[in-house]
């Protein structure tokens, strides 16, 4: 899945420069490492090597800090990036100077290799948002707008790309939307894309952001899970006597 995901990166047809900072968290696969060792030096990729494993959050903040460019694209090991990606999003932001965070479609890339279930999804909406991630890939949001906000969220592991984006919303709404699908988000065994009970977690701190994006926004409201995983709901206090 790695050596997909780097393939895709490499495979990209945009032509100006690329920095890829690559985050090992400590893994202790030896092919993972071979791998690795393999992209070592490489130009426009840097890879860091965690002493220890901090989980998503440590790794992310720990390529954020490493970055150097004006916009960062978030992605995972298992994802692939469709060719013209950034391609297409350097197009983009440069037709509106004042774009400070997009996001695109995706779909699924099944275990035989086919992609399936695209998802087109709705222009910016921050109520939608706040009772789900349905951004989720793929972002790319200004560097300084990152840092500034506060980067990666501790303690939001399984959640912290609906917490970034939150907060991101708060200081650079509403964000712009790419309608192309330009992932593929792999279904791996151990993939929310396969089966959301295989991060049962993320689903209590994804009620933990949004209450406390809520607060941050002086929203008088409680939020629970909803009646399906990834779902929030929010029920704010009513004030007077509406019809």
């Amino acid at each position: 899945h790695l050596k997909s995901c780097l393939a895709s990166i490499d495979a990209q047809t945009y032509c100006g420069p690329i920095e890829h900072v690559v985050v090992d968290d400590a893994s202790t696969r030896f092919d993972i490492q071979s791998l690795l060792d393999e992209l070592e030096p490489s130009p426009g990729r840097a890879v860091i090597r965690r002493s220890g494993n901090g989980g998503i959050v440590a790794a992310s903040n720990e390529a954020l800090e490493a970055a150097t460019g004006e916009f960062v694209v978030l992605v995972d090991h298992d994802d692939v990036l469709a060719p013209q990606a950034l391609e297409l999003l350097v197009e983009f932001l440069d037709a509106d100077p004042d774009i400070d965070v997009a996001y695109s479609d995706h779909d699924l890339l099944r275990p035989d290799g086919r992609c399936a279930s695209p998802f087109y999804k709705p222009d910016f909406s921050l109520e939608r948002l706040r009772n789900h991630n349905y951004i989720t890939h793929l972002v790319v949001a200004r560097r300084s707008v990152v840092v500034d906000v506060g980067g990666f969220g501790a303690g939001t592991d399984g959640a912290q790309d609906h917490d970034l984006l939150l907060r991101l919303a708060e200081r650079s709404g509403p964000f712009a939307h790419l309608p192309e699908i330009l992932l593929h988000w792999r279904q791996s065994p151990a993939s929310v894309a396969t089966d959301v009970a295989n991060k049962p977690v993320a689903f209590d701190r994804e009620v933990d952001v949004v209450a406390a994006h809520l607060e941050r926004t002086g929203i008088s409201a409680t939020v629970e899970t909803g009646s399906y995983p990834g779902l929030v709901r929010i029920r704010r206090e009513v004030s007077g006597k509406p019809t």
